[in-house]
Order: C-alpha cells, then structure tokens, then sequence
C-alpha cells in the first residue's frame, strides 16, 4: 500500500469542553504541538584496575512523560448571530479566565471561589459580549481536550467519519488548559492572538466523534476580521492611592498621586500607535509523580500568579499632552514608587466588529527611546488588581458583526 503524507494545510483542528461540547478552531499556519519525556541517565566513574581496564558503559531510564504543549495562532473575529455577541476564539478566553462548564451558551464554573459573576464570558443581548478576570481566582483552570486531525479538509474527508481507515491521522491531547495568550499589534496586520498551553497525555487516535455539527459560529464570515491599523488606545491616571485627588479639570497637570499637593500627571495622554503587544499570562505548572519502575504521566496543573501586561511604542511628540510629556512627567515623578493608570485598547474602531480591552489599574514604566529614522518611545505596562487579592485586572469587551 503507498504511504500516505499529511500536509500541514489540510489540518483541521477541534476543542472539546465536557463530553459533548465541540468546537472547530480556525488556526494559522505555524501550529505545533509535542510531548518529550523525562529520563535519567546513569554512568560509570571509576579509575582503571592493575591491567589498565576501566569500565565506561552507562545506562537510561525514562521517568515520566513531560506535560504536553500546544501552541497555535488565530485571527481574533467577533461575531453577531441575531442577537448574540460571540467570538470564534470565545471558548478558548472561557477556558483562561476559569470556566470549566458549557451548556446553552452560557459559560459557568462548577464551583466558584467568590459569589460574584460573570465567570469569565457573559452576554448581554444586542450589545456586546464581555470576558472578565473575575472569579479567575483559582487554583485550577477548565480543562479540555485538543483534536488536531491531518488529512481534516482532503478532498473527500467527512467529518461526521473522520479515521484512520478514511484517511486522516488522528492526535488527541487530554487535560488541556489554556496558559499563554499574546495579541500582537503588527500595524499592517489582521488582529491576530497568539495562544499556548499544556496538556497531559498526547496520543494517536484511531477515529473520533462525529464532528460536524461542532460549534463554529462566526467561520463561513468574511467581515468579522479586525485591523490593527484602526487601533486607538486611551491612557488615563487615575486615583488608584489613597488621598489621591483629582484638582481642576481640563488643567495641563491634574492629578495628585503622591499627596505631596502637587499634580504628577496631565488629565489624559494622546498617545497614537505604531505597535505593541498585550500579553495574558496564568504561569501554570504541571504536576508529575515520580515512581519507581514506572514512566509516570502529568496528573495535573495549578496556576501561578495572573499576569497581564505588555507593551506600546509611538512615535516622540511633544506637542502637548502627548508621548513626550508622558515620559517626561513618569521620568520626573521620583517621589512615587507606584503609579495608576487605565489603559484602553479599542481594536476595530469602537463600533460593530470591535475588541475593547480595558485595564483599569496599570503601572507604568518610564518610556524607554528607541532611535530609528523617528525617534519612538516603547512603554512596558503591568495590568494589577485593585488589591493584591483582587480579580479584576482586565476586561475584554467584544462588539460582533455576522
């Protein structure tokens, strides 16, 4: 029998959340995944006998599969059914931000760590569709299973059948969580998130459900892309410390940070875009036993701290409230060793067919310059809670179109 080649361009990729809830994944060429082991390796180390003679020989161990990877890139695309705000990437941000449970639409968590909600995805009719960091704040995330089948969109494939027998090859990923998610603002590019995570066990599967009625609302679109060029994004201060105050509105510099009665920063900064990148981080760590005479498989996850943050760089302009008084007032701010500022990033415009990703408690760091043909300013930001227990570091608000 020939051999059969998969190409990477045939690859159909699908999530699964519970034991029913399917998802198609529109993902970019570039995808990966893998799974290595751990092993241990054992040598002899010792001097030569009366004849000169000296044992060399070695032997290995495997110890433990290493947690499994994923990573692959989607173009970001919200999207309006009738009513419903939705996204294609929406179950993915569910699965970052603590959801573990999908029925009818809505997302939830089968036990929550505080009483408040939405649990990461919530909706409100007609307007728009939001994911929040609230009730994030958990020891472990939603897992799910990864499905990435070569020879998925050959001539011929059907994927109410996908098998080994029709064609295709099969990988399955089981207790998948989502670590990494990066939206890099290319600024001649399609908005683009870049996602990455772990899961347990890779195996090959020799056929998988019926897959054709998996959810891929927002798919046979072809409005429903964003343009980074049409970014705009909004810095504030803002009166995160306590005493700070708010003095004449519409001043030059109006904002008190320090209680020093002497104003830190102008009302807000004009700032306008060449680039930058937004990062969501949840630092998870896989756990694996360690046994003897067994090769032991990653049992689990927990996350570490969330972090969200990134960075921007526009060009330098000193006229007015622009880039060049925004490093020169954090430059000069020495008596704060904290600052507070909201950072809106509106992608799309603002209107329908538009992501806002609003973080309203920021450090910033002193503009660094980059000298180039136009001298730029690149400003490395760091999303914080309102408390260092809190949940509410950023908010995404998305506004569809069909």
């Amino acid at each position: 029998m020939a051999a059969t080649l998969q190409l990477a361009r045939n690859t159909h990729v699908f999530m699964k959340v519970g034991t029913n809830n399917y998802w198609k994944l529109p993902v970019l060429d570039g995808f990966s995944f893998s799974q290595a082991t751990a092993t241990q390796d054992l040598a002899l180390n010792e001097m030569s006998d009366t004849s000169g003679s000296s044992n060399r020989g070695r032997t290995m161990f495997t110890n433990a599969l290493e947690p499994a990877e994923w990573s692959f890139s989607m173009y970001a695309r919200p999207t309006l059914l009738s009513t419903t705000h939705s996204a294609v990437e929406e179950a993915l941000w569910a699965m970052f931000f603590g959801a573990d449970t999908y029925s009818a639409g809505a997302w939830s968590r089968a036990a929550l760590p505080v009483t408040s909600s939405p649990v990461a995805v919530s909706r409100t009719p007609s307007t728009n569709m939001t994911v929040t960091s609230a009730n994030s704040n958990v020891a472990t995330l939603g897992e799910f299973e990864l499905f990435f089948v070569f020879g998925g969109c050959t001539s011929g494939a059907d994927a109410a059948t996908y098998s080994q027998a029709n064609g295709q090859t099969i990988y399955k990923m089981t207790k998948c969580v989502v670590n990494t998610a990066s939206i890099d603002f290319d600024i001649d590019g399609i908005t683009t998130i870049n996602w990455s995570g772990f899961g347990a066990v890779l195996s090959q599967e020799t056929s998988m459900d019926n897959v054709s009625t998996a959810i891929s609302t927002g798919l046979a679109s072809t409005s429903n892309y964003l343009r980074n060029r049409v970014t705009s994004l909004s810095v504030k201060p803002n009166d995160r410390f306590a005493g700070a105050s708010i003095t004449t509105a519409g001043a030059s510099d109006d904002l008190d940070q320090d209680q020093d009665a002497a104003d830190d920063f102008a009302a807000a900064y004009s700032v306008t875009l060449t680039g930058g990148t937004i990062n969501f981080e949840n630092n998870i760590t896989f756990l694996t036993p360690d046994e003897l005479c067994k090769v032991n498989a990653p049992i689990g996850h927990v996350t570490g701290n969330r972090s969200i943050g990134g960075n921007f760089t526009c060009y330098l302009n000193d006229d007015g409230d622009k880039s060049a008084k925004l490093f020169n007032d954090l430059a000069s701010a020495t008596n704060l060793s904290q600052n507070g500022f909201e950072l809106v990033f509106t992608i799309g415009g603002g209107t329908s067919g538009s992501i806002t990703i609003d973080m309203p408690v920021c450090h910033i760091e002193t503009p660094v310059h980059q000298i180039e043909d136009i001298i730029s300013l690149e400003t490395t930001f760091h999303a914080l809670p309102s408390t260092m227990t809190g949940h509410d570091d950023a908010t995404l608000t998305y506004v569809g179109v069909i």
